[in-house]
């Protein structure tokens, strides 16, 4: 399987946010943004200091990486990368394409980062899984309520 990772920029708004919302619906979370909506905080997000990539096979876009550097909490000599989405298409899961999208992030883009973090909503099983098949383990847990 030939993988490839492409640069995303402002030309890919659309279709990031196509995927976005598509991620948005299988880890069920409660984000009620449009695609409009996705649109311009994508476009948002490229103008700041994220980073975003496509996973590509051949010529088929299969998911894309929304990411940024961010310093070390405890050591300001070290790099830290969060990554706040990654998404790969349903059609082309369970294939190891998410696997290899990862380990493609880690070589060609996070080469220099002590820590990768990321978030995983906690009603996302099959999210919790992957991370956990990947080698992420829970650090800190985010708890919320409601107050009006």
């Amino acid at each position: 399987m030939h993988l490839r990772l492409k640069s995303a920029n402002l030309d890919d708004l659309e279709l990031l946010a196509e995927m976005n919302k598509r991620l948005i619906e299988d880890e069920g979370s409660s984000n009620p943004m449009s695609l409009l909506e996705l649109q311009e905080r994508m476009r948002g997000f490229l103008a700041a200091d994220w980073l975003a990539d496509m996973i590509m096979r051949n010529e088929d876009i299969v998911g894309y990486a929304l990411y940024r550097f961010n310093p070390h909490l405890y050591d300001a000599g070290k790099k830290n990368v969060y990554l706040r989405q990654y998404f790969i298409k349903r059609e082309y899961r369970r294939q190891g394409i998410g696997l290899l999208g990862l380990e493609m992030l880690k070589e060609q883009r996070f080469g220099e980062v002590e820590t990768l973090e990321i978030d995983v909503l906690s009603d996302n099983a099959s999210g919790r899984e992957f991370w956990t098949k990947v080698g992420l383990t829970p650090y800190s847990i985010n708890m919320r309520t409601r107050l009006g």
